[in-house]
């Protein structure tokens, strides 16, 4: 049958962009038929089967395959050409069509009926209507550098509601709507060309959105890829979807001086005009022009306000950064925020739905200093993060009770006096660590790390860190170093080790330590207490204070005395201390290290603006050579290295220098090599002078040091022609 089909006595073929109504009007005014006619000649129904009146189908919003291929072997036109003359291929991604009704949904994306024009386009075409003018994100012709037309001036009508009527000879250029209220009246056919338009500036805001909307709605499958999208980007209806609810709020709630800066006098003008006098929108929705003054949902039916609301949009959407995109919004949130509207961060979803995640961060930051310090955790917006919050107490298992030393050294704020702001910072900023980004109550977050402080602590820590100038990343910095964790995690289940080594008051034998002190130091001996709230601290991470009673410091003395004591160990206490505290670790079968702390890329933590000194900006070489032989003061070192008194205090307790007096420091480092020395003696057979001149000491030093670790000598053998070596003093040691 389909070799018997008769084709059009004329064929034209359509204009770049046109929409497919158009063109089969124009072919019908071409022919001087009547529009029905030219739809029997295509094989298609000249009334919708929906409807109960004779109004054909919308052919433009949505065309089936089979009305193609018919459509196609009638006209001689191609396919695909056809198939782009419909909106079917921005389906999805720039408006949704309802395919049964085919019918755009005009509260998903702005979508609209009718259509807007150019005047300027329709005379040069002979009245050929574009595609791209029915969809709600186009205000402007970019050729003539105007805004499009909405009505009809003479009857105040939206063109193209409707089809036209099918039983009339269409006249391309010409109105042809009915009076409102009268469907079957006369038409008006009032000469659409003749109509003036709003001119625009080729370099203004408006036509630079214009343009930018119009390559997006070339390609309408591809990712759109702008830093708020991050790197993977975002389909196109994503996009349009932000627009669309940045659009509603500038419409809603921008006044004339928000927006004199960034829109042309004649756009803003027409703006007014339509907020205080909207024009009459089709008959589809009785009750749309009240809502459609909300634009929450429903597009503007003004070019101007589509532009104004796309221009500043536009302008959010495209900065360079989260961050950037929040000082872009920053007027905008605060006029919603005056209208009585919620702005806390959890609430800022409620503005629209759907909302991207690069947009949704963008929108908490810019209330970012008017929302308490904590939702400034919770919410990452310190580090502008386009994460929501979640459940992260799996991240209590990998922080320590008191946040490591190297970090409370460098997030803890103190005095100009060189007191610290508040007690127990290491305990409140772990604390806040396990905050960022989580749901959890203060209360139970304390309970999950193991500490006595109190939220209103914490609570206070943090709105300090907020007010002062020098600590105005160190939110940033614990929001790094959370995601550092939850992303790489942590070599040691702190959690576990609380559970562990809390309940127990005892981790070296006492005799040992003292042992080891009688051969290393000849003043006071420190506690063997210290020894043991050492490896605790060492093991778990929390302050000795929350270990067992019987090891625990009782009063501020001890306390101060065990902090005394992390700072003067001696090299050999420590190196005694690590070995018992791995082999604690080896009895429970824990295959972890002893000790951890995590590290952060340099580049990122050298921009940000933190209270206290780089760990490592000296060097342990640089340590031990300012460090004086015999007792010394701390404050005198931090003088010498140019550095704080907590950073000095930190440096002695990482890099432990030997500063005993020259006899004690030789006794030492014979205690550390002692064991090396019987291995030579004993099972290689060295003899003394051999040990000694390998050494490079006196052979008295190294058999005294034999004969004092217990160690039984041999008889001394002459060997003939060995010179005869004096015996060197201690004063030349």
């Amino acid at each position: 049958m389909s070799a018997l089909r008769r084709t059009l006595p004329l064929r034209y073929a359509p204009v770049a962009g046109e929409a497919l109504d158009s063109w089969l009007e124009f072919l019908a005014a071409r022919m001087s038929c009547r529009f029905e006619d030219v739809l029997r000649a295509l094989s298609l129904p000249t009334k919708d089967p929906i409807l109960t009146h004779g109004v054909p189908p919308r052919w433009t919003v949505l065309t089936t395959a089979e009305e193609i291929a018919s459509i196609a072997a009638v006209s001689g036109v191609a396919e695909d050409v056809l198939a782009a003359m419909t909106l079917q291929r921005f389906d999805g991604h720039a408006l949704v069509i309802h395919s049964q009704h085919r019918r755009v949904e005009r509260q998903v994306l702005w979508g609209r009926s009718g259509s807007r024009y150019c005047p300027a386009c329709l005379a040069e075409s002979a009245g050929r209507w574009q595609l791209i003018w029915r969809l709600g994100w186009c205000f402007a012709c970019t050729r003539h550098q105007v805004l499009l037309s909405d009505v009809c001036p003479n009857c105040h009508t939206v063109p193209r509601l409707r089809a036209h009527p099918r039983r009339q000879t269409p006249r391309p250029g010409l109105c042809a709507s009915s009076a409102p209220g009268e469907f079957r009246g006369p038409r008006c056919h009032h000469p659409l060309a003749d109509i003036p338009a709003t001119a625009l500036r080729a370099d203004g805001d408006a036509l630079r959105t214009q343009r930018l909307i119009d390559g997006l709605l070339a390609a309408p499958q591809e990712l759109v890829r702008w830093p708020l999208y991050g790197p993977d980007g975002a389909p196109l209806r994503v996009v349009l979807n932000d627009a669309r609810c940045l659009g509603g709020l500038v419409l809603n709630h921008a006044v004339p001086g928000d927006l004199v800066a960034s829109t042309e006098a004649g756009v803003l003008r027409r703006l007014e005009q339509y907020r205080f006098h909207p024009p009459p929108t089709d008959m589809e929705d009785a009750d749309a022009t009240r809502r459609f003054n909300e634009h929450s949902c429903y597009a503007p039916a003004d070019a101007a306000a589509t532009a104004v609301a796309f221009t500043m949009a536009m302008a959010i959407l495209t900065a360079p950064s989260v961050p950037a995109a929040a000082r872009a919004a920053q007027w905008l949130t605060d006029q919603v925020a005056a209208s009585g509207r919620p702005l806390h961060p959890g609430a800022v979803g409620l503005l629209g739905g759907g909302l991207s995640p690069g947009l949704h961060a963008a929108l908490r930051c810019s209330q970012e200093a008017k929302v308490m310090p904590v939702a400034r955790l919770r919410h990452r917006t310190a580090a502008a993060s386009t994460r929501t919050p979640s459940n992260q107490d799996a991240r209590a298992g990998m922080l320590p009770t008191a946040l490591w030393p190297a970090w409370a050294l460098r997030l803890s704020p103190w005095h100009a006096s060189g007191k610290p702001v508040a007690r127990r910072a290491d305990e409140l900023l772990a604390v806040a660590c396990l905050l960022a980004g989580n749901t959890t109550s203060i209360r139970a977050t304390i309970q999950l790390m193991g500490t006595t402080v109190s939220s209103h602590n914490v609570s206070s820590l943090l709105a300090e860190l907020t007010r002062r100038t020098n600590c105005a990343d160190v939110l940033h910095a614990l929001i790094l170093l959370a995601d550092h964790l939850d992303q790489h995690g942590s070599p040691i289940d702190y959690a576990r080790r609380r559970a562990l080594f809390t309940t127990r008051s005892c981790f070296i034998n006492p005799a040992q330590w003292r042992d080891l002190q009688r051969r290393l130091r000849s003043n006071h001996l420190p506690d063997a207490a210290h020894a043991q709230r050492w490896i605790f601290h060492t093991l778990t991470g929390s302050p000795p204070r929350l270990a067992h009673p019987a090891i625990a410091p009782a009063t501020p003395s001890q306390r101060g005395q065990y902090h005394r004591f992390r700072w003067r160990i001696l090299p050999a206490e420590v190196e005694l201390l690590l070995h018992i505290a791995r082999t604690i670790l080896d009895e429970h079968g824990i295959d972890e290290p002893v000790q951890w702390t995590p590290h952060l890329d340099d580049a990122t933590m050298r921009v940000l603006r933190l209270p206290g000194p780089d760990p490592d900006s000296i060097s342990a070489a640089e340590l031990h050579r300012a460090v004086p032989g015999g007792d010394f003061s701390i404050a005198r070192l931090a003088h010498t290295l140019n550095t704080t008194t907590a950073h000095a205090v930190y440096l002695l307790s990482q890099h432990p220098v030997d500063w005993s007096p020259p006899r004690f420091r030789h006794t030492q480092y014979t205690a550390a090599r002692i064991g090396q020395w019987r291995t030579w003696y004993e099972d290689d057979c060295y003899s003394l002078q051999d040990i000694a001149d390998l050494e490079g000491t006196s052979l008295a030093t190294v058999r005294l040091a034999l004969l004092k670790y217990g160690f039984p000598l041999r008889t001394a053998v002459p060997q003939p022609g060995r010179p005869h070596r004096r015996v060197r003093r201690w004063a030349d040691c």
